[in-house]
């Protein structure tokens, strides 16, 4: 015998978690043992709404005295009695139900495609030996004395170990939302992020030295913050199917959010070294400097002037 219908639990994304062929009308859907479909859901009564044809492809759904009731999710409207077709999400309790027939048309098949590079763990182990070698060559280069090569692993494991933690993060957040962690995805994501970021802000940082522009941090941090959006966005589109719009919102909602404390931190540590002299703690070689300096004779001269008006303010007091 073939089945009349059938029904479909479906998920947040529309995805079918659980199929119930349907044999005979009207049909009674509850969490009791004498419902026709069982639903283990504690907000469905024992037996809760009932299911009847109403035509080619449309349904009738009948309340039958439920506490909570139900509903069509495109309203959010409790209903006693409503037509649906086999595209209509009715909500009992915390599950979503759809009928079709076996005549519904479902979509084409669709192709099979390769693994995307991204989401393979042999290129996220790749990238992430990167930004190893990325992070000991920065510390190395920003220290000048031998005794900080414990600093410079030290300082290496504990930037590692907060990516390893933001992986992780976004990773369980995937694994709750959409039942797989795409672990290698995320790490990808996440490494190719922090060496656009580091290549970013050393970019900006050279430019700076090498044209005595100063204000070139500005737009560096506004370029980091953009880069941040677009890591955030990416982790978004592996966990959501939210609109891309309201992604990409989301990633530039939060990078200000992150990138504004860091800014307020910066600020509050530079308030509070006022008056001490502020250096740049890498070296950077002479051919990168492209504008020409002040002349040692200018720089003396400027010295001995400074000089002179501190020890005239000394006398004075």
């Amino acid at each position: 015998m073939e089945p009349l219908a059938f029904v479909e639990i479906v998920d947040r994304h529309k995805d079918v978690l659980a199929r119930h062929p349907i044999y005979h009308w009207p049909v009674k859907i509850g969490r009791g043992y004498q419902a026709d479909v069982l639903v283990d859901d504690p907000f469905i009564a024992p037996i809760h709404v009932a299911i009847a044809s109403a035509g080619e492809e449309r349904f009738t759904v009948l309340d039958l005295g439920s506490l909570n009731g139900f509903s069509l999710t495109a309203s959010g409207k409790r209903l006693d009695t409503a037509e649906v077709g086999p595209d209509d999400l009715v909500r009992l309790g915390h599950t979503q139900i759809r009928i079709r027939t076996p005549s519904y048309a479902v979509p084409a098949e669709r192709p099979l495609q390769a693994t995307a590079l991204y989401r393979r763990p042999a290129a996220f182990m790749v990238i992430a030996v990167l930004v190893v070698a990325l992070f000991l060559w920065n510390a190395w280069i920003m220290t000048s004395d031998d005794d900080d090569k414990y600093v410079i692993l030290l300082s290496t494991i504990g930037v590692i170990t907060v990516i390893g933690i933001w992986i992780s993060i976004w990773s369980v957040v995937s694994s709750a939302i959409g039942r797989r962690p795409n672990f290698a995805a995320h790490g990808f994501v996440a490494c190719a992020g922090v060496i656009a970021l580091v290549a970013a802000s050393s970019l900006f940082d050279y430019l700076a030295f090498g044209f005595d522009m100063g204000w070139l941090q500005y737009v560096a941090f506004v370029v980091v913050a953009a880069i941040l959006a677009y890591i955030v966005y990416r982790h978004l589109l592996l966990n959501s199917r939210a609109t891309r719009k309201t992604l990409v919102l989301a990633g530039t909602g939060i990078s200000l959010m992150v990138c504004g404390a860091i800014f307020a931190i910066n600020l509050a540590m530079d308030l509070a070294q006022d008056g001490n002299q502020h250096y740049n703690e890498s070296i950077k070689a002479p051919a990168f400097l492209f504008v020409s300096g002040v002349s040692p004779n200018a720089f003396m001269s400027d010295a001995e002037a400074l000089k002179r008006k501190v020890d005239a303010m000394g006398k004075r007091d």
